[in-house]
């Protein structure tokens, strides 16, 4: 059994929340200030930025509630982590850049980064009941 005792069911439960957080209030600020996020985008070269920073922030709050809830928290994982890893190497692209541009696009990398990494934990342990989730698909 994954989660055998009761305080790593309620560790899990906060570690998703914490998770589904972070990633909704990530997601809320691009579409909350909509006109700069798909200017800087465009400015990276992502591309159809008009379109895609929109539903890709949508996506990522779908994502961040599945997992919170364990409603098809593969899907969520998948949105999630189909979102963030081309935007990392899009939009934070610290490589091409010196000084202050280059350290504050490294964090922005490395968050994404530590943010993919918890996905693909999610997605790892979809296959298996979640304690204090809905427990709806995998």
């Amino acid at each position: 059994m994954v989660f055998g005792s009761g305080s790593s069911g309620t560790a899990f439960l906060l570690g998703r929340l914490v998770f589904a957080l972070v990633v909704a209030y990530l997601a809320l600020g691009n579409l909350l200030d909509l006109e700069s996020s798909v200017g800087y985008a465009k400015s990276k070269g992502a591309p159809l930025a008009s379109i895609s920073v929109p539903l890709g922030s949508l996506g990522l709050i779908g994502g961040a509630l599945a997992i919170l809830a364990g409603v098809y928290p593969s899907l969520g994982a998948l949105a999630v982590i189909g979102f963030l890893v081309p935007i990392t190497i899009i939009m934070h692209d610290f490589w091409t850049m010196d000084g202050q541009d280059r350290q504050n696009e490294r964090i922005h990398f490395l968050k994404n980064v530590g943010l993919i990494g918890c996905a693909l934990v999610f997605l790892a342990l979809s296959s298996v009941p979640w304690p204090l989730a809905v427990g709806m698909g995998f």
